[in-house]
């Protein structure tokens, strides 16, 4: 490792007899992984130790030089070998988990893991993992106090991933199902992160209880990724009887992209929930679990008195990848409701990856008169594409493309992939599009 400060210029040999270290003003900073070898589905952890050799209380801000992740990691790691774990699931990004200083008393260490597990996924082979960060050092529990020092700490950490037996994997998740009853708030949360991030199979049971924990949000994720019979039943189990609507609706969004169809009935049921958002839910995971098989009965919600239930048969649709949803779609931008006709243009895009655009910005349809120009678009689109155009879903967000303009011969409207919860629509609205999004991804 080597260690930059503003005060002291420290140039080091990166050797590989293990991690190095180097004071300056007397704070010591280095990384280091728990081992050396690990097993394929194994959580992995980075660990930053930083030392207070002063007689002083120190302060620290880490200024994380990713900066996708800068208020949430206290240090980036790159590992350009491993694929990303992110599940493609929406659009955009959003949301920061901003933080305080850090405090390191005289004489004493402050240790930080971080569970790389959720950025990468390793299979079997060696790995370099380069990891830095910038520590801002203060004697002040302040953000605009004096800077007393800048250490720039950075290292390449070499590991080994290998396959193993389920025993083997069982073992070596043992310490980290102990450590969800550890007294330290910190290690009980980066054990429920590392299981719920790597949900094994085996630990379907111990999934199925963190749903009744602080940790519940994540577990329901955790549900549907260990993929078992036992953990399905449990997500429906928790849609249909949970006193938490959030963890209801989230629960529902989950057993939706389970892909086993024996719960569409289920999601049928929630459907007619008295319970506005409930019924929401279900129509969007119906429509994500049926594909085709769910248009039959969110039809049925399209063509409702209710305008809400309208528009959960909008949302429905927009999930379905279906062809047939195409047309009723374009139907429901003549909805006397502004609201069906915004979830309408939402699902056509989601479903097309086009809406009818004015330049660079999204057609109005806050009036029936300015519906009725862009249903005519998409009229004349439809009889041109429609046999032919390729039909999308949350897993392949896209920007829009113009329906008029050969897509090579305009600009995409940039929205990044990720988490965002709101996107441009059609009349300068920014929560248009916060339907088309994932329950608590």
């Amino acid at each position: 490792m080597v260690r930059v400060s503003n005060s002291l210029l420290v140039a080091l040999s990166l050797t590989l007899l293990g991690p190095l270290s180097v004071s300056a003003q007397g704070i010591e900073a280095r990384f280091s992984t728990e081992k050396t070898n690990y097993l394929v589905g194994e959580p992995l952890f980075v660990i930053l130790t930083v030392s207070n050799k002063t007689s002083e209380t120190s302060w620290l801000e880490f200024q994380s030089p990713d900066l996708a992740k800068l208020l949430c990691d206290d240090f980036a790691v790159e590992v350009t070998a491993a694929e990303p774990a992110e599940e493609p699931w929406g659009c955009g990004f959003a949301g920061s988990c901003g933080r305080g200083l850090r405090e390191v008393l005289p004489g004493k260490s402050s240790t930080l893991r971080q569970l790389v597990s959720q950025q990468f996924r390793f299979r079997a082979g060696a790995y370099s993992l380069h990891a830095q960060t910038s520590i801002v050092v203060r004697r002040q529990n302040l953000f605009d106090s004096p800077e007393v020092d800048q250490v720039n700490v950075y290292d390449t950490l070499l590991v080994r991933v290998q396959h193993g037996n389920k025993n083997q994997l069982e073992s070596a998740f043992k310490p980290i199902v102990t450590d969800l009853g550890n007294s330290d708030p910190v290690r009980r949360a980066q054990a429920a992160a590392a299981i719920t991030e790597m949900a094994p199979p085996f630990l379907e049971s111990v999934l199925i209880e963190m749903t009744n924990t602080k940790f519940s949000g994540s577990a329901i994720v955790a549900l549907r990724r260990a993929d078992t019979p036992k953990t399905r039943a449990a997500l429906a189990q928790i849609a249909n009887n949970s006193d938490d609507p959030m963890l209801r609706m989230a629960a529902i969004d989950n057993l939706g992209r389970t892909r086993d169809l024996a719960y569409l009935s289920t999601l049928f049921q929630l459907m007619e929930s008295d319970d506005k958002s409930i019924e929401n839910a279900a129509a969007e995971a119906a429509g994500t679990l049926g594909g085709s098989e769910a248009i039959p009965r969110l039809s049925t919600f399209v063509s409702s008195g209710e305008a809400e239930k309208r528009i959960s048969g909008a949302n429905g649709m927009g999930r379905s990848r279906a062809r047939e949803a195409v047309p009723i779609l374009i139907g429901l931008l003549l909805d006397s409701d502004s609201n069906v006709r915004q979830a309408a243009v939402s699902g056509l895009w989601l479903l097309t990856h086009h809406a009818a655009l004015n330049g660079h910005e999204w057609a109005d349809i806050s009036t029936v008169e300015s519906a009725i120009a862009v249903h005519q678009r998409w009229m004349n689109w439809w009889s041109s594409h429609g046999a032919s155009c390729e039909l999308h879903g949350m897993a392949d967000c896209s920007s829009p493309e113009p329906l008029e303009v050969p897509y090579s011969r305009t600009r995409k409207l940039e929205i990044p992939h990720g988490r965002v919860r709101c996107l441009p629509g059609p009349n300068g609205n920014w929560t248009l599009f916060s339907r088309v999004l994932s329950a608590g991804e």
